[in-house]
């Protein structure tokens, strides 16, 4: 084996092992037949050949067209959503865990605290194995649930334009609407079989854990930071999976919405605004550049 084919083969090992075994032999024998260096491949070479292994560990270049990429766009973004808002929602099972420990009694009024996550798993474990129904069903169920522990069962809140702006004004609202409209543009997508529904989402849940703001990772006081570095991120990965950038740019959606949210009601009630336009519109830019790029990928990849 001469000193160009091992690291071809080296190379090589960013594709799956059974993409590997079904295509490596042809792909080698092409690459080592349009070698220009009879030492190493060339630096352009070595990018595309890792990132097209990534890209083929993403599953993206199976998707085959632009509306089957949207469609997984979709889901992924759902997927993100849930999990962002099940880490708004932590503190709710951990403090019943302390109390539990602690061997105190529960306030019975606090249990909208425990219902809200788990109905946010119960869309999650649904939409990451294909269930949209019942993933939309639950999510729709976790929205009237988060307007009933903020109202409780009075009803005349759906009236009254500046109350029922009250819990939008709040992050860990949003994710459960948007994720509902994610999902409902999911129930007339065509089925398709999920194949291992951890592995790629559960790599972009460990990125919305990390760098969306929540009580988790200590983001909170600082969202604005946290969101750039998120969208960096998928602008970063763009290359490799255009799904990225699209699914930051809707998780974006959460914390935009609910400043804009706190503008309008401050403004109906007359009250002094704490959040910096700046800040709106640094957040605006992001939003916009982080979906450019994720368009562009996405057109890119879909004639691949």
């Amino acid at each position: 084996m001469t000193e160009l084919e091992r690291r071809y083969r080296w190379l090589l090992r960013a594709y799956p092992r059974a993409y590997r075994q079904y295509r490596a032999d042809e792909m080698l024998e092409t690459l080592l037949a349009a070698a220009d260096n009879p030492r190493r491949p060339s630096l352009r070479e070595a990018v595309a050949l890792v990132v097209g292994g990534l890209r083929a560990r993403t599953g993206v270049d199976r998707l085959g067209s632009r509306s089957a990429l949207g469609h997984s766009a979709l889901r992924l973004s759902a997927l993100s959503l849930l999990v962002y808002g099940l880490t708004q929602r932590a503190g709710g099972p951990i403090g019943l865990l302390v109390t539990m420990l602690s061997e105190r009694p529960y306030n019975p009024g606090a249990w909208w605290f425990i219902v809200i996550p788990a109905l946010l798993t119960i869309a999650l474990f649904a939409a990451a194995w294909g269930s949209y129904r019942l993933a939309f069903a639950t999510a729709i169920l976790t929205v009237a649930a988060q307007h009933l522990s903020a109202n409780g069962w009075d009803l005349s809140f759906w009236f009254s334009s500046v109350y029922d702006l009250q819990d939008a004004m709040l992050p860990e609202f949003w994710p459960a609407p948007l994720a509902s409209l994610a999902l409902l543009r999911l129930l007339r997508a065509p089925r398709t079989p999920v194949a291992r529904p951890w592995a790629w989402p559960g790599l972009g849940a460990l990125a919305v854990v990390a760098l969306a703001p929540s009580p988790i990772n200590g983001w909170l006081h600082v969202p604005l930071m946290s969101l750039c570095a998120f969208a960096a991120l998928a602008v970063i990965t763009a290359p490799v999976d255009a799904r990225m950038p699209i699914v930051a740019s809707v998780l974006l959606l959460a914390p935009a919405l609910a400043q804009a949210t706190y503008l309008l009601g401050s403004k109906q009630s007359g009250w002094e605004i704490e959040v910096s336009i700046t800040a709106i519109l640094i957040l605006a830019a992001v939003m916009v550049i982080t979906l450019a790029a994720g368009t562009i990928a996405g057109r890119r990849q879909a004639r691949m």
